[in-house]
Parts: structure tokens; C-alpha cells; sequence
């Protein structure tokens, strides 16, 4: 098994209340035979005129054998400024992966994620779906498509009000990876995900970035995504008013060591 332990600082972030988790970041590719995984830590924070604070933690379970593959992901993060909390959220996601082909594999998951300053209490997923490769150099690129759809059960606290949904989605993202040279790599997914009874219901992401080997055990990253939601939570009735954006953005970077 293997650890990473990655100390990043967050340049600027605006979350999403129901926003897309990108997984094909933290997708093993190709993971050994058997246990791997990884543990994560991030922190950031201002003193003097403001005093701030984030971190994070998280980790990686991954099991393969032969064609099939097992992965875990867990998250927490947290920020307080002034010594008031004002971040708070989770993130868990199990997929397992059967590989039919070299080209072709079959994949199933689970996901729960809640983000109290966001007004999402909890959104659960249940889902299936293929993923395709279509364009592969194993020295140089690799460029996939997924279709498939997931079950949603979410709960939004709205002040006045819970609003609980249940609703069917369709899918579907591409991911694509670039080794530029030895030291080099960028990768970009983007996901698509409108409401399978309507279509102007939809959810998007787009994420870039790069990663730099700078040393055999320490790289950079460097990533940009891009999350737009076609309806976000809304309750103008009450004071102050819940009117989140449609779109948000995230910069960041970080370094990561291998030991």
C-alpha cells in the first residue's frame, strides 16, 4: 500500500450547494493487484487583520483483482473564521468496476455527501452505468466517455422548510488525459447531468488541471472546475433570502508527497 499526503493551499473557492463530485480525479489508473490507497490532509489559513482557517482530510481504499476493481473514497472538510465555524462538509463514494474488454467496462456506486453552509442536509446516490474508451496511448493519452444513470435522494434546508426529492438522472461525462512529457500531465472531465423526466433540470462540471513531478516524491497541482446548476436551491420568502448562484467556480493548487 501506498500514502500520499498532500498539503494544498486554496486560492479562491465558492462551493456548489449539489455539486457534481469529480471521481474520475481520484479513479485508480491502473491500480496493482490486490490493496492500495492513499490519506490526504489540506490546510489553509490568513492571520492578522482577518484570521482564517481550512483543512481537510481524506483517504483511498482501492482492491483489484483481475478484472474487477473496488474503490473508496471519504472526505471531510472544515473552516472557521474569526472562530465561527463557516464551512462544514462530507463526502463518501464506493464504485465497484467489472472490465469486460480493454475497452469496455461496467461500473456501480454509491455516494452520500451533506454541506451544512450550503443548505444541502444530505444527498445520496445510487447509480450504473458503462464507461467507454475511445482513443488510448498508454505512453501518451487516454480519452473516455461514460453514460449511465442514478437514483437521487436529497434533503435542502430552506429556512422555512425542508424540500425532499427524489428524481432519476441521466449521466454522462468524458475524461481525458495528456502526458505533455516526463514531468508533465493534464487531464480535463467534464460531466453532464440533466433530470431524466426534464431536460432543463441539469447539472454541470468542468475540470482542468495539471501535475508537475517536480522531485521522484513531490509534485504540484494545479486545477481549475467550473460547476453550474440550472436550478439551485431558492427561498426568497425568507430574511435573509436563500437565492445560491447557478454558477461557481474553484482555483487551486497544491503539493503532494509520495512516501
Amino acid at each position: 500500500m501506498y500514502k500520499v499526503l498532500t498539503l494544498a493551499t486554496l486560492l479562491l473557492a465558492n462551493t456548489s450547494v449539489h455539486a457534481i463530485s469529480n471521481i474520475e480525479s481520484q479513479r485508480p489508473g491502473p491500480p496493482p493487484e490486490g490493496w492500495s490507497g492513499h490519506l490526504e490532509f489540506s490546510a489553509s489559513g490568513k492571520s492578522g487583520d482577518v484570521e482564517e482557517d481550512h483543512y481537510g482530510i481524506g483517504g483511498k481504499v482501492v482492491f483489484k483483482a483481475e478484472e474487477n476493481t473496488a474503490f473508496m473514497i471519504l472526505e471531510k472538510a472544515r473552516g472557521e473564521t474569526q472562530d465561527i465555524k463557516t464551512s462544514d462538509e462530507a463526502f463518501a463514494h464506493l464504485r465497484g468496476i467489472h472490465e469486460r474488454t480493454d475497452r469496455f467496462a461496467v461500473e456501480a456506486f454509491l455516494q452520500w455527501q451533506e454541506n451544512e453552509f450550503s443548505n444541502l442536509l444530505s444527498r445520496n446516490l445510487l447509480g450504473a452505468g458503462g464507461r467507454f474508451g475511445i482513443l488510448a496511448d498508454p505512453d501518451q493519452y487516454t480519452f473516455d466517455l461514460g453514460l449511465g444513470a442514478f437514483r437521487e435522494w436529497e434533503e435542502t434546508d430552506l429556512g422555512t422548510y425542508v424540500d425532499n426529492q427524489t428524481n432519476w438522472r441521466i449521466n454522462t461525462y468524458w475524461a481525458y488525459r495528456h502526458r505533455l512529457n516526463e514531468q508533465v500531465n493534464w487531464y480535463n472531465t467534464v460531466y453532464y447531468q440533466p433530470k431524466a423526466d426534464e431536460f432543463d433540470d441539469y447539472r454541470m462540471l468542468f475540470d482542468a488541471g495539471l501535475t508537475v513531478r517536480l522531485t521522484d516524491a513531490l509534485q504540484l497541482q494545479i486545477s481549475y472546475n467550473l460547476r453550474y446548476d440550472s436550478r439551485p436551491p431558492q427561498n426568497l420568502e425568507v430574511d435573509p433570502v436563500i437565492d445560491r448562484a447557478r454558477t461557481n467556480t474553484q482555483y487551486s493548487t497544491s503539493f503532494l508527497y509520495e512516501f
